[in-house]
């Protein structure tokens, strides 16, 4: 079975430990982000308008899944990091719309809101031996076992968790669940990406689930011993810190 970064069969054979490929093929991602970054600037990169949608205009799937993932979200992590988890929903949605993509909601959903068990107080000292988006993925199958899920739908979870921390996540290749999860939570964490929102939607979101101490957390928990060869680590000595205490979601938009 081929392995790609951060997917099932990679994470299974690795733990999240990258191999020196692994590392390469990071930077390479990381070039790419800034060459269309640089692009966009420079006026070159420009991408459909943005559409004035509102949190109510998004669907919510209410399935006994979802709303046990919602308990147990809310009593296994902060209270920031839940509201993270239920923004990066939103965000994910709303790009949907951006690039045309049809996402299952209820896969979309519960990605989003169990992406980041492995950031627990619990589970925090396995990031030391094991990347923590591995470790949360691993914890969401468990948790979608027990609600009696098929495995191709828990695994479709597991890849989307797994898969967050890439750089890039491509939909062809990984599904739109999985890519429409990196874009939401790279968002919600650094901005990325706010450009491509309606001041209306961005707005709608943070009236409904604030931000208060979440830039503060997130960036401890970055800087919290995570192995220094996972996606996390290496993402730590690059300045990930610093663009989450900097990201534009944290200040009034011009």
């Amino acid at each position: 079975m081929t392995k790609y970064l951060g997917d099932q069969a990679w994470s299974q054979a690795t733990g999240g430990i990258l191999r020196r490929r692994d590392r390469v093929a990071l930077m390479r991602q990381l070039a790419g982000m800034q060459l269309g970054e640089l692009a966009r600037r420079l006026g070159l990169a420009k991408g459909p308008a943005a559409l004035p949608l509102d949190v109510a205009d998004i669907p919510v799937p209410d399935s006994a899944t979802c709303r046990a993932a919602e308990e147990h979200v809310a009593s296994s992590l902060s209270h920031a990091l839940d509201l993270h988890s239920h923004r990066t929903y939103y965000w994910g949605m709303f790009l949907a719309h951006s690039e045309g993509l049809r996402p299952d909601p209820e896969l979309l959903y519960v990605s989003a809101l169990l992406h980041d068990l492995g950031l627990s107080a619990r589970e925090m000292p396995k990031a030391r031996s094991c990347c923590f988006a591995v470790n949360g993925a691993r914890l969401a199958d468990l948790f979608l076992q027990q609600q009696q899920w098929d495995s191709a739908r828990r695994r479709s979870v597991f890849e989307a968790i797994s898969l967050h921390l890439n750089l890039e996540v491509p939909a062809a290749r990984h599904g739109a669940e999985a890519r429409l999860l990196a874009l939401g939570a790279h968002l919600d964490v650094t901005g990325r990406n706010l450009h491509r929102l309606h001041r209306r939607s961005a707005g709608s979101v943070l009236k409904r689930f604030p931000r208060d101490g979440f830039a503060e957390e997130i960036a401890a928990s970055v800087s919290a011993g995570h192995h220094p060869h996972t996606r996390a680590g290496i993402l730590s000595k690059l300045g990930f810190k610093d663009l989450a205490l900097a990201n534009p979601l944290d200040r009034p938009r011009a």
